[in-house]
């Protein structure tokens, strides 16, 4: 009994897991380029159960200097637990906006980011703007990188023209082109909050070759609110029902002991 109490309680707790990161999608319907992250749930390990056999005339009852032998009965389950939570990078739906400096990307890649602490990060939202000392940045002042891999600079003035490959003109001159990163392993991108992405080393990142600019416009998030609606009523509802058998199994044991204590009496 005891044992299946804690395979309800594994239960419980990835349904509680599969509540907090459905909830985080939904928070973040309206943040642009945000990928949905997903749980991928695994069987916990299974105990092999074996009997031992003492009946020197059954199959597998010899003994074995002395010791009974072991016939396996069957395989039983532990319960449930998160694997992983890895980002959905599904392309999610472009908008647009009118904006010059907005951009939006039709494929793979990512834009290059350097955070406040010079680190390299990478993203897919594409709402920029000029700094006062004319750095293309991030709404946050993280700084957009060029092809060079330093942060973009332009003037503070003029009508900011960006080509599908990333290319930025002010005023017809051409001064650098987006940074613009895809990469062999998405798997081994880490998220790090604020809509970044960090390479943790096997990302295998490579300039873009099948990925677009597109000036004007941003990428929503790809978080679907009725799909998440719906996930989020069937983790309650495993919820709900791991946690009735934590405490059907709880009274069967309290009858137990009950029982056990009154023919000692």
């Amino acid at each position: 009994m005891v044992r299946g109490m804690y395979t309800a309680a594994s239960g419980a707790l990835v349904a509680q897991s599969m509540v907090d990161t459905i909830a985080n999608n939904l928070a973040n319907v309206n943040t642009i380029g945000f990928k949905r992250t997903l749980l991928q749930v695994q069987a916990q390990p299974k105990h092999e159960l074996y009997r031992f056999q003492t009946d020197p005339g059954k199959t597998g009852g010899a003994r074995v200097d002395g010791v009974p032998a072991q016939v396996p009965i069957g395989a039983l389950g532990s319960g449930a637990q998160v694997y992983d939570t890895p980002a959905d990078y599904e392309q999610g739906l472009i908008a647009t906006t009118g904006n010059d400096l907005d951009v939006a990307l039709s494929g793979p890649g990512f834009f290059a980011i350097r955070d406040g602490n010079g680190a390299l990060r990478y993203s897919r939202d594409g709402a920029f703007v000029r700094d006062q000392n004319g750095f293309l940045t991030a709404q946050n002042g993280d700084r957009v990188l060029g092809a060079n891999g330093a942060p973009i600079v332009l003037p503070q003035s003029g009508k900011v023209e960006i080509a599908r490959d990333g290319t930025i003109s002010v005023d017809g001159r051409g001064y650098d082109r987006l940074r613009l990163v895809e990469f062999g392993n998405l798997g081994a991108l880490r998220p790090e909050g604020s809509n970044r992405f960090a390479d943790t080393g096997a990302a295998a990142p490579r300039i873009a070759a099948n990925t677009t600019a597109i000036q004007g416009s941003l990428e929503k998030s790809n978080a679907d609110v009725v799909r998440s609606m719906v996930d989020l009523i069937a983790a309650q509802r495993w919820f709900d029902a791991n946690q009735k058998s934590i405490q059907t199994q709880d009274a069967a044991v309290g009858q137990a002991v009950q029982t056990v204590g009154r023919s000692n009496a």
